[in-house]
Protein backbone atom coordinates (compact mmCIF):
# COMPACT_ATOMS: atom_id res chain seq x y z
CA UNK A 1 0.00 0.00 0.00
CA UNK A 2 1.28 3.44 -0.93
CA UNK A 3 1.88 5.67 2.09
CA UNK A 4 1.56 9.40 1.37
CA UNK A 5 2.86 12.18 3.63
CA UNK A 6 -0.53 13.34 4.90
CA UNK A 7 -1.32 16.81 6.25
CA UNK A 8 -2.57 16.56 9.87
CA UNK A 9 -5.79 18.44 8.97
CA UNK A 10 -6.56 16.49 5.82
CA UNK A 11 -9.15 14.11 7.32
CA UNK A 12 -10.92 16.89 9.22
CA UNK A 13 -11.07 19.19 6.22
CA UNK A 14 -12.19 16.38 3.92
CA UNK A 15 -14.98 15.25 6.27
CA UNK A 16 -16.25 18.82 6.68
CA UNK A 17 -18.20 18.42 3.44
CA UNK A 18 -20.16 15.58 5.05
CA UNK A 19 -20.63 17.27 8.43
CA UNK A 20 -24.14 18.54 7.62
CA UNK A 21 -25.94 15.89 5.55
CA UNK A 22 -29.53 16.51 4.56
CA UNK A 23 -32.10 14.71 6.65
CA UNK A 24 -34.17 12.57 4.25
CA UNK A 25 -37.93 12.94 4.61
CA UNK A 26 -40.40 10.19 3.76
CA UNK A 27 -43.85 11.74 3.98
CA UNK A 28 -46.05 11.90 5.83
CA UNK A 29 -43.73 13.46 8.42
CA UNK A 30 -44.03 16.24 10.96
CA UNK A 31 -41.16 18.59 11.70
CA UNK A 32 -40.61 21.02 14.57
CA UNK A 33 -37.76 23.45 14.19
CA UNK A 34 -36.20 25.75 16.78
CA UNK A 35 -33.31 28.21 16.39
CA UNK A 36 -31.90 29.79 19.54
CA UNK A 37 -29.58 32.75 19.84
CA UNK A 38 -26.93 31.70 22.37
CA UNK A 39 -24.02 33.23 24.26
CA UNK A 40 -21.05 31.52 25.90
CA UNK A 41 -22.98 30.61 29.04
CA UNK A 42 -25.83 29.13 27.00
CA UNK A 43 -23.38 27.16 24.89
CA UNK A 44 -21.78 25.69 28.00
CA UNK A 45 -25.19 24.37 29.17
CA UNK A 46 -26.28 22.83 25.88
CA UNK A 47 -24.48 19.50 26.26
CA UNK A 48 -25.90 18.85 29.72
CA UNK A 49 -29.36 19.79 28.49
CA UNK A 50 -29.16 17.37 25.56
CA UNK A 51 -27.84 14.69 27.89
CA UNK A 52 -30.97 15.15 30.03
CA UNK A 53 -33.15 14.52 26.96
CA UNK A 54 -31.21 11.33 26.18
CA UNK A 55 -31.74 10.10 29.73
CA UNK A 56 -35.47 10.75 29.37
CA UNK A 57 -35.58 8.44 26.36
CA UNK A 58 -33.13 5.93 27.94
CA UNK A 59 -30.71 6.68 25.13
CA UNK A 60 -26.96 6.42 25.65
CA UNK A 61 -25.08 9.32 24.13
CA UNK A 62 -21.51 10.51 24.49
CA UNK A 63 -20.84 13.96 23.09
CA UNK A 64 -17.52 13.85 21.22
CA UNK A 65 -17.26 17.58 20.56
CA UNK A 66 -18.91 17.73 17.14
CA UNK A 67 -20.99 20.77 16.31
CA UNK A 68 -23.44 18.85 14.09
CA UNK A 69 -24.94 15.57 15.19
CA UNK A 70 -28.06 13.37 15.07
CA UNK A 71 -29.95 11.57 17.81
CA UNK A 72 -32.71 8.99 17.37
CA UNK A 73 -35.35 8.24 20.01
CA UNK A 74 -37.58 5.45 18.64
CA UNK A 75 -39.65 7.13 15.90
CA UNK A 76 -38.41 10.65 16.79
CA UNK A 77 -35.26 12.00 15.16
CA UNK A 78 -33.33 15.00 16.43
CA UNK A 79 -30.78 16.96 14.42
CA UNK A 80 -28.68 19.55 16.31
CA UNK A 81 -26.43 22.15 14.67
CA UNK A 82 -24.30 24.51 16.75
CA UNK A 83 -23.36 27.61 14.77
CA UNK A 84 -21.32 30.59 15.89
CA UNK A 85 -24.26 32.69 17.11
CA UNK A 86 -27.14 30.25 17.25
CA UNK A 87 -28.09 26.60 17.71
CA UNK A 88 -30.71 24.80 15.63
CA UNK A 89 -32.89 21.89 16.74
CA UNK A 90 -34.78 19.88 14.13
CA UNK A 91 -37.29 17.33 15.44
CA UNK A 92 -38.72 14.90 12.85
CA UNK A 93 -41.56 12.49 13.50
CA UNK A 94 -43.11 10.05 11.01
CA UNK A 95 -46.85 10.46 11.47
CA UNK A 96 -49.94 10.26 9.32
CA UNK A 97 -52.58 12.12 11.32
CA UNK A 98 -55.25 13.90 9.29
CA UNK A 99 -54.46 17.34 10.76
CA UNK A 100 -50.72 17.95 10.10
CA UNK A 101 -50.47 20.59 12.83
CA UNK A 102 -52.66 19.02 15.52
CA UNK A 103 -49.83 17.15 17.25
CA UNK A 104 -46.42 18.48 16.12
CA UNK A 105 -43.21 16.53 16.52
CA UNK A 106 -42.22 18.62 19.52
CA UNK A 107 -45.11 17.15 21.49
CA UNK A 108 -43.04 13.96 21.92
CA UNK A 109 -40.47 15.94 23.92
CA UNK A 110 -41.06 16.85 27.60
CA UNK A 111 -42.47 20.34 27.85
CA UNK A 112 -40.16 21.39 30.68
CA UNK A 113 -37.16 20.28 28.59
CA UNK A 114 -38.28 22.48 25.68
CA UNK A 115 -38.84 25.43 28.01
CA UNK A 116 -35.34 24.95 29.44
CA UNK A 117 -33.43 24.98 26.14
CA UNK A 118 -30.48 27.38 26.65
CA UNK A 119 -30.67 30.67 24.79
CA UNK A 120 -33.43 32.86 23.37
CA UNK A 121 -35.62 31.57 20.60
CA UNK A 122 -35.32 33.33 17.25
CA UNK A 123 -37.22 30.91 15.01
CA UNK A 124 -39.93 28.43 15.92
CA UNK A 125 -41.63 26.52 13.10
CA UNK A 126 -43.95 23.56 12.80
CA UNK A 127 -43.80 21.96 9.34
CA UNK A 128 -45.56 19.05 7.74
CA UNK A 129 -44.50 17.11 4.65
CA UNK A 130 -47.35 15.23 3.01
CA UNK A 131 -47.48 13.03 -0.11
CA UNK A 132 -49.73 14.62 -2.69
CA UNK A 133 -50.11 14.65 -6.48
CA UNK A 134 -49.15 17.98 -7.97
CA UNK A 135 -52.66 18.62 -9.31
CA UNK A 136 -54.11 18.33 -5.78
CA UNK A 137 -51.47 20.55 -4.10
CA UNK A 138 -53.45 23.72 -4.63
CA UNK A 139 -53.66 26.82 -2.41
CA UNK A 140 -57.21 25.77 -1.54
CA UNK A 141 -55.88 22.49 -0.19
CA UNK A 142 -53.41 24.32 2.03
CA UNK A 143 -55.62 27.21 3.12
CA UNK A 144 -57.61 25.35 5.87
CA UNK A 145 -54.39 24.90 7.86
CA UNK A 146 -53.74 28.67 7.97
CA UNK A 147 -56.44 30.53 9.92
CA UNK A 148 -56.25 33.82 8.04
CA UNK A 149 -55.88 32.06 4.67
CA UNK A 150 -53.24 34.59 3.61
CA UNK A 151 -50.83 32.37 1.75
CA UNK A 152 -47.53 32.64 -0.02
CA UNK A 153 -46.14 29.68 -1.85
CA UNK A 154 -44.53 28.13 -4.92
CA UNK A 155 -43.54 24.91 -6.60
CA UNK A 156 -40.01 24.14 -5.45
CA UNK A 157 -37.09 22.14 -6.85
CA UNK A 158 -38.47 22.53 -10.36
CA UNK A 159 -41.85 21.19 -9.34
CA UNK A 160 -40.79 18.36 -7.00
CA UNK A 161 -42.64 19.89 -4.06
CA UNK A 162 -45.18 22.59 -3.32
CA UNK A 163 -44.69 24.77 -0.22
CA UNK A 164 -47.13 27.11 1.51
CA UNK A 165 -46.87 29.47 4.47
CA UNK A 166 -48.38 32.68 5.76
CA UNK A 167 -45.18 34.02 7.42
CA UNK A 168 -47.10 34.55 10.66
CA UNK A 169 -46.55 33.43 14.24
CA UNK A 170 -49.66 31.53 15.32
CA UNK A 171 -51.25 31.34 18.75
CA UNK A 172 -48.94 28.51 19.83
CA UNK A 173 -45.88 30.72 19.16
CA UNK A 174 -44.84 28.82 16.03
CA UNK A 175 -44.89 29.63 12.33
CA UNK A 176 -46.23 27.04 9.88
CA UNK A 177 -44.96 25.47 6.69
CA UNK A 178 -46.91 22.94 4.67
CA UNK A 179 -45.09 20.95 1.99
CA UNK A 180 -46.64 18.60 -0.56
CA UNK A 181 -44.21 16.02 -1.98
CA UNK A 182 -44.98 15.06 -5.59
CA UNK A 183 -42.06 12.77 -6.49
CA UNK A 184 -41.41 10.63 -3.41
CA UNK A 185 -37.76 11.68 -3.30
CA UNK A 186 -36.67 11.67 0.39
CA UNK A 187 -33.35 13.41 -0.29
CA UNK A 188 -34.98 16.16 -2.36
CA UNK A 189 -37.67 16.69 0.26
CA UNK A 190 -35.05 16.89 3.01
CA UNK A 191 -32.90 19.37 1.11
CA UNK A 192 -35.85 21.57 0.24
CA UNK A 193 -37.23 21.72 3.76
CA UNK A 194 -33.78 22.46 5.20
CA UNK A 195 -33.36 25.34 2.75
CA UNK A 196 -36.72 26.77 3.76
CA UNK A 197 -35.79 26.56 7.44
CA UNK A 198 -32.41 28.15 6.73
CA UNK A 199 -34.11 31.00 4.87
CA UNK A 200 -36.21 31.72 7.96
CA UNK A 201 -33.20 31.43 10.28
CA UNK A 202 -30.85 33.59 8.24
CA UNK A 203 -33.45 36.29 7.59
CA UNK A 204 -34.17 36.57 11.32
CA UNK A 205 -30.45 36.69 12.14
CA UNK A 206 -29.94 39.32 9.44
CA UNK A 207 -32.68 41.50 10.91
CA UNK A 208 -30.93 41.58 14.30
CA UNK A 209 -29.18 44.69 13.04
CA UNK A 210 -32.45 46.52 12.36
CA UNK A 211 -32.95 47.85 15.93
CA UNK A 212 -29.38 49.16 15.92
CA UNK A 213 -29.83 51.10 12.71
CA UNK A 214 -32.33 53.70 13.97
CA UNK A 215 -30.15 54.63 16.94
CA UNK A 216 -27.02 54.58 14.82
CA UNK A 217 -28.49 56.85 12.14
CA UNK A 218 -29.54 59.40 14.78
CA UNK A 219 -26.00 59.34 16.17
CA UNK A 220 -24.54 59.66 12.67
CA UNK A 221 -26.72 62.72 11.96
CA UNK A 222 -25.40 64.34 15.15
CA UNK A 223 -21.77 63.50 14.26
CA UNK A 224 -22.32 64.76 10.72
CA UNK A 225 -23.58 68.13 11.99
CA UNK A 226 -20.59 68.38 14.32
CA UNK A 227 -18.23 67.68 11.42
CA UNK A 228 -19.92 70.32 9.26
CA UNK A 229 -19.50 72.88 12.06
CA UNK A 230 -15.83 72.03 12.46
CA UNK A 231 -15.05 72.10 8.73
CA UNK A 232 -16.89 75.43 8.44
CA UNK A 233 -14.74 76.80 11.26
CA UNK A 234 -11.64 75.52 9.48
CA UNK A 235 -12.67 77.10 6.18
CA UNK A 236 -13.72 80.48 7.64
CA UNK A 237 -10.59 80.98 9.79
CA UNK A 238 -12.65 81.99 12.81
CA UNK A 239 -11.24 82.96 16.17
CA UNK A 240 -10.61 79.37 17.24
CA UNK A 241 -7.04 78.16 17.03
CA UNK A 242 -6.01 75.30 14.80
CA UNK A 243 -4.93 73.37 17.88
CA UNK A 244 -8.44 73.57 19.38
CA UNK A 245 -10.06 72.57 16.09
CA UNK A 246 -7.65 69.68 15.68
CA UNK A 247 -8.41 68.47 19.20
CA UNK A 248 -12.16 68.54 18.48
CA UNK A 249 -11.62 66.65 15.22
CA UNK A 250 -9.54 64.04 17.04
CA UNK A 251 -12.32 63.61 19.61
CA UNK A 252 -14.86 63.22 16.82
CA UNK A 253 -12.64 60.71 15.00
CA UNK A 254 -12.30 58.64 18.17
CA UNK A 255 -16.09 58.62 18.64
CA UNK A 256 -16.64 57.47 15.05
CA UNK A 257 -14.01 54.75 15.30
CA UNK A 258 -15.74 53.54 18.45
CA UNK A 259 -19.03 53.35 16.53
CA UNK A 260 -17.32 51.38 13.77
CA UNK A 261 -15.77 48.97 16.28
CA UNK A 262 -19.06 48.41 18.13
CA UNK A 263 -21.18 47.90 14.98
CA UNK A 264 -18.82 46.35 12.43
CA UNK A 265 -19.23 42.75 13.60
CA UNK A 266 -23.03 42.93 13.61
CA UNK A 267 -23.21 44.62 10.21
CA UNK A 268 -20.72 42.21 8.65
CA UNK A 269 -22.71 39.29 10.04
CA UNK A 270 -25.89 40.88 8.69
CA UNK A 271 -24.39 41.13 5.20
CA UNK A 272 -23.38 37.47 5.38
CA UNK A 273 -26.86 36.42 6.53
CA UNK A 274 -28.55 38.43 3.80
CA UNK A 275 -26.28 36.77 1.24
CA UNK A 276 -27.17 33.35 2.64
CA UNK A 277 -30.88 34.18 2.34
CA UNK A 278 -30.37 35.11 -1.32
CA UNK A 279 -28.42 31.92 -2.01
CA UNK A 280 -30.98 29.68 -0.32
CA UNK A 281 -33.88 31.36 -2.13
CA UNK A 282 -32.12 30.84 -5.45
CA UNK A 283 -31.53 27.17 -4.58
CA UNK A 284 -35.27 26.65 -4.08
CA UNK A 285 -35.80 26.97 -7.87
CA UNK A 286 -39.33 28.33 -7.51
CA UNK A 287 -42.16 28.05 -10.01
CA UNK A 288 -45.05 30.45 -9.51
CA UNK A 289 -48.48 29.04 -8.57
CA UNK A 290 -51.20 31.09 -10.22
CA UNK A 291 -51.50 34.55 -8.68
CA UNK A 292 -49.93 33.46 -5.40
CA UNK A 293 -46.94 35.51 -4.21
CA UNK A 294 -43.75 33.46 -4.41
CA UNK A 295 -41.57 33.02 -1.34
CA UNK A 296 -38.61 34.88 -2.83
CA UNK A 297 -40.79 37.67 -4.19
CA UNK A 298 -42.49 38.19 -0.83
CA UNK A 299 -39.27 38.05 1.20
CA UNK A 300 -37.13 40.13 -1.14
CA UNK A 301 -39.72 42.90 -1.20
CA UNK A 302 -39.53 43.15 2.59
CA UNK A 303 -35.89 42.32 3.17
CA UNK A 304 -34.40 44.58 0.51
CA UNK A 305 -35.21 47.83 2.38
CA UNK A 306 -33.62 46.40 5.54
CA UNK A 307 -30.56 45.29 3.58
CA UNK A 308 -30.24 48.71 1.91
CA UNK A 309 -30.68 50.50 5.23
CA UNK A 310 -27.94 48.38 6.79
CA UNK A 311 -25.57 48.91 3.85
CA UNK A 312 -26.24 52.65 3.67
CA UNK A 313 -25.68 53.06 7.43
CA UNK A 314 -22.34 51.27 7.23
CA UNK A 315 -21.32 53.31 4.18
CA UNK A 316 -22.35 56.50 5.97
CA UNK A 317 -20.24 55.51 8.95
CA UNK A 318 -17.23 54.71 6.76
CA UNK A 319 -17.68 57.91 4.73
CA UNK A 320 -17.93 59.98 7.90
CA UNK A 321 -14.71 58.44 9.16
CA UNK A 322 -12.99 59.29 5.87
CA UNK A 323 -14.30 62.89 5.95
CA UNK A 324 -13.04 63.39 9.51
CA UNK A 325 -9.65 62.01 8.48
CA UNK A 326 -9.53 64.35 5.46
CA UNK A 327 -10.51 67.38 7.57
CA UNK A 328 -7.88 66.51 10.18
CA UNK A 329 -5.24 66.06 7.48
CA UNK A 330 -6.18 69.38 5.89
CA UNK A 331 -5.95 71.16 9.24
CA UNK A 332 -2.61 69.51 10.01
CA UNK A 333 -1.33 70.57 6.60
CA UNK A 334 -2.38 74.15 7.21
CA UNK A 335 -0.75 74.08 10.63
CA UNK A 336 2.43 72.61 9.10
CA UNK A 337 2.52 75.36 6.45
CA UNK A 338 2.04 78.02 9.09
CA UNK A 339 4.74 76.42 11.22
CA UNK A 340 7.09 76.34 8.22
CA UNK A 341 6.46 80.03 7.65
CA UNK A 342 7.19 80.77 11.29
CA UNK A 343 10.37 78.69 11.12
CA UNK A 344 11.41 80.51 7.95
CA UNK A 345 10.87 83.89 9.63
CA UNK A 346 12.79 82.70 12.69
CA UNK A 347 15.70 81.49 10.56
CA UNK A 348 15.74 84.80 8.69
CA UNK A 349 15.86 86.70 12.01
CA UNK A 350 18.65 84.41 13.21
CA UNK A 351 20.59 85.08 9.99
CA UNK A 352 20.22 88.81 10.50
CA UNK A 353 21.44 88.52 14.07
CA UNK A 354 24.38 86.41 12.90
CA UNK A 355 25.31 89.07 10.34
CA UNK A 356 25.14 91.78 13.01
CA UNK A 357 27.23 89.67 15.35
CA UNK A 358 29.79 89.12 12.58
CA UNK A 359 30.00 92.82 11.86
CA UNK A 360 30.34 93.60 15.55
CA UNK A 361 32.99 90.93 15.85
CA UNK A 362 34.88 92.40 12.90
CA UNK A 363 34.63 95.84 14.46
CA UNK A 364 35.87 94.52 17.78
CA UNK A 365 38.70 92.72 16.04
CA UNK A 366 39.71 95.93 14.27
CA UNK A 367 39.68 97.83 17.54
CA UNK A 368 41.60 95.01 19.16
CA UNK A 369 44.27 95.19 16.43
CA UNK A 370 44.63 98.92 16.97
CA UNK A 371 44.76 98.52 20.71
CA UNK A 372 47.34 95.75 20.63
CA UNK A 373 49.43 97.67 18.09
CA UNK A 374 49.22 100.82 20.22
CA UNK A 375 50.24 98.91 23.35
CA UNK A 376 53.10 97.17 21.60
CA UNK A 377 54.45 100.35 20.01
CA UNK A 378 54.13 102.20 23.33
CA UNK A 379 56.19 99.55 25.08
CA UNK A 380 58.81 99.76 22.36
CA UNK A 381 58.86 103.57 22.74
CA UNK A 382 59.43 103.31 26.48
CA UNK A 383 62.27 100.85 25.92
CA UNK A 384 63.70 103.09 23.20
CA UNK A 385 63.68 106.16 25.52
CA UNK A 386 65.52 104.30 28.26
CA UNK A 387 68.12 102.98 25.83
CA UNK A 388 68.52 106.42 24.20
CA UNK A 389 69.18 108.09 27.58
CA UNK A 390 71.97 105.64 28.32
CA UNK A 391 73.44 106.01 24.87
CA UNK A 392 72.60 102.52 23.85
CA UNK A 393 70.14 103.42 21.03
CA UNK A 394 70.55 106.07 18.34
CA UNK A 395 66.96 107.52 18.36
CA UNK A 396 64.33 108.62 20.83
CA UNK A 397 61.30 106.57 21.78
CA UNK A 398 58.80 108.74 19.80
CA UNK A 399 60.74 108.26 16.62
CA UNK A 400 60.99 104.53 17.24
CA UNK A 401 57.26 104.36 17.85
CA UNK A 402 56.50 106.07 14.57
CA UNK A 403 58.78 103.78 12.64
CA UNK A 404 57.50 100.58 14.26
CA UNK A 405 53.76 101.18 13.88
CA UNK A 406 53.47 99.48 10.42
CA UNK A 407 55.59 96.54 11.43
CA UNK A 408 53.87 95.93 14.77
CA UNK A 409 50.43 96.40 13.20
CA UNK A 410 51.19 93.88 10.47
CA UNK A 411 52.62 91.39 12.98
CA UNK A 412 49.54 91.71 15.19
CA UNK A 413 47.23 91.27 12.16
CA UNK A 414 49.05 88.12 11.03
CA UNK A 415 49.07 86.71 14.54
CA UNK A 416 45.32 87.21 15.06
CA UNK A 417 44.55 85.70 11.64
CA UNK A 418 46.64 82.66 12.51
CA UNK A 419 44.82 82.26 15.86
CA UNK A 420 41.40 82.63 14.11
CA UNK A 421 42.27 80.00 11.48
CA UNK A 422 43.56 77.59 14.14
CA UNK A 423 40.36 78.04 16.17
CA UNK A 424 38.18 77.52 13.07
CA UNK A 425 40.11 74.39 12.09
CA UNK A 426 39.76 73.02 15.64
CA UNK A 427 36.00 73.65 15.61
Amino acid sequence: MIRLPEHPLRAKLHDEINARPYEPLRPPERVSYLAYLVDEQDRARETAHLDALCRHFDHEWVHSGERFFHLKFDDLRLRVEQHEEFTRYLFILADSLNDPFAAPALCRVPEDWVEGIPGRVMVAIHAAVLPCPIEDATPDAAAPHFPERRLMGARLANGALSAYTDFRIHEDGFSRWLLFDHRDDPAQAGRTLLRLLEVETYRMMALLAAPLIDGLRATLRDKDRTLVELTTAVANHNNRSDEDLLEDLSTLAAAIENLISSHEYRFNATRAYFNMVSIRLAELREIKIGELATLSGYLNRRLEPARNSCDSSMRWLETLSTRVTNASQMLRTRADVRREQQNHALLAAMNRRSELQLRLQQTVESLSLAGITYAGVSLMGIVGDVLYKHGLFPMEGNTLEALMIPFVGYAVYRGTRHIWKAAKHGA
